[in-house]
């Protein structure tokens, strides 16, 4: 059994890794948790789809959701019961540690400073880089299957799922709201753009919910690890992108959905990210070459 887990591609290894861990998480908190048995049956049902999926046979429909589909859902599923879990498992909002580390470190609050610069057009932009973040993955996903570039396609999927797994940890171990709601009766007024920024924000809010995602910064660690990627991939892409994402970990701030400190964390998140998952991506390739890898 052991054998067979480690020969499964890492990204595959990691999903079945952290929805054990959940599933156990879940378990050790049952006593803080009304519906945990819901949870601790959903992250098992996921682990053992992926081990299960991998094993299914290979055409153009498993292959999509084996190396598509079920990733993004993976994502999606963690993200949604992590933030409902988050307030229970950890009741602890740290907002104030980091206005305080923001203080420290800046002199000043820049999501405050922003305010008194702001105006609908700079609002309008940078709402629309905040929500760059939602395609970047994908860009670069597409871009290694339509070169045929299985083996980097992988370690770009396992990649950006442990950037993914190890922000949900740090929502988790650091809950905060951010400063949109823990000083909103600090700002004077909301911030108004032209066409599209409110539209964005409201069903952003819609969609996501009231959530402690603030530390780290997923928005940072993931643009950034993808922008590394075009860089060794494909130089004109990491050209286009290069300003939309300085512009995205701006607007982080300034659309006031992280401290700044959320985006120093976003930051050591893409490093962590790639010092270790490039460990142990290239440990477990030299071990079993490609043979492991279905399209």
């Amino acid at each position: 059994m052991l054998n067979n887990f480690l020969k499964l591609p890492p990204a595959f290894q990691l999903n079945i890794i952290f929805f054990i861990g959940m599933a156990i998480t879940v378990c050790v908190f049952s006593d803080r948790i009304n519906s945990w048995i819901n949870f601790f049956v959903i992250y098992l049902s996921m682990a053992l789809f992926q081990f299960f999926l991998y094993k299914a046979g290979d055409n153009s429909i498993i292959s999509a959701i084996r190396n598509v589909i079920f990733p993004v859902f993976s994502v999606l599923i963690s993200f949604d019961t992590v933030g409902e879990l988050t307030p229970l498992i950890n009741p602890g909002d740290i907002d104030g540690i980091l206005l305080e580390l923001d203080y420290l470190i800046l002199g000043f609050y820049p999501y405050l400073t922003f305010e008194k610069i702001s105006y609908p057009l700079l609002t309008e932009v940078m709402q629309i880089a905040y929500c760059v973040y939602y395609i970047l993955p994908f860009v670069i996903g597409f871009y290694l299957i339509s070169k045929k570039d299985i083996v980097y396609f992988h370690k770009a999927l396992f990649l950006i799922l442990f950037c993914y797994y190890l922000s949900y940890i740090g929502y988790m171990l650091f809950p905060a709201l951010g400063p949109r709601y823990s000083i909103a009766q600090l700002f004077q007024y909301e911030l108004k753009g032209i066409f599209l920024a409110e539209d964005i924000k409201n069903l952003l809010n819609s969609l996501e919910g009231i959530k402690r995602d603030a530390f780290p910064s997923g928005h940072v660690g993931i643009s950034l690890l993808v922008l590394y990627m075009m860089w060794l991939k494909n130089k004109r892409m990491f050209f286009i992108f290069f300003i939309p994402v300085i512009l995205l970990v701006i607007s982080t701030v300034y659309c006031r959905y992280h401290y700044f400190v959320d985006v120093i964390g976003g930051v050591i998140l893409t490093v962590v990210t790639l010092v270790f998952g490039n460990l142990y991506y290239n440990f477990w390739l030299k071990k079993n070459g490609n043979s492991s890898f279905k399209g």
